[in-house]
């Protein structure tokens, strides 16, 4: 019997996953910066559209920040009367009080920060900064020790969230106040300019 070739559909797309395997397996595991040259340069030269494409089929869409340099994966707001609606992929993100004023803290800085034209995107703040920043908001705590105690764990769980990154992690040499944080410009893609003003005037009338 003579083998028959595979044609494929006309509408099939020239690129094979397996050409953008790596960057969306990244794109999987959380934000990329343009920082990450390989990554980025990638995304922007080859492989947006086919990528686009390939994530919607799973209910994902891929957000390309050029101004800010960074793009990530947002799960595709479904209506809750759809009638098989596709189970969630991405976490929601829900933030405590404490971690909204630190979040929104860290907003409005790195707003001014952007708006001073500094060299660096992404401002450095010392545990000592964060704690003078939110020590305003927390001032009802019992003690000076609670409220140490709740400063470094809305750090860690901002931390956690992915809008601040440890830069001098595992040193046990040094003073607490004096450890580093990079505030990460994704945070503006999570808090725009409309729901910063909104959450500040929240946060004011506390």
């Amino acid at each position: 019997m003579e083998e028959l070739n595979h044609i494929p559909p006309e509408n099939a797309s020239s690129e094979q996953p397996t050409s953008f395997a790596p960057l969306a397996i990244r794109l999987l595991k959380g934000v990329v910066y343009e920082e990450e040259a390989r990554y980025w340069n990638d995304l922007l030269k080859a492989h947006e559209l086919p990528l686009r494409r390939y994530f919607a089929q799973i209910g994902l869409d891929l957000i390309v920040n050029r101004q800010e340099g960074f793009a990530y994966l947002r799960q595709v707001q479904q209506e809750e009367t759809e009638a098989n609606p596709l189970p969630r992929l991405m976490t929601r993100r829900s933030l405590t009080i404490d971690q909204t004023i630190l979040c929104v803290l860290l907003r409005e800085h790195l707003e001014d920060y952007t708006v001073n034209e500094s060299a660096s995107r992404e401002p450095i703040l010392t545990l000592r900064d964060l704690r003078d920043m939110v020590e305003l908001f927390f001032r009802e705590r019992n003690t000076q020790q609670r409220f140490l105690k709740d400063v470094k764990k809305t750090v860690e769980d901002v931390k956690k969230q992915g809008f601040l990154e440890e830069l001098n992690s595992g040193s046990t040499s040094q003073n607490d106040d004096e450890i580093r944080y990079r505030v990460k410009r994704i945070l503006k893609a999570f808090i725009g300019p409309d729901e910063l003003q909104q959450l500040a005037q929240q946060i004011a009338n506390l």
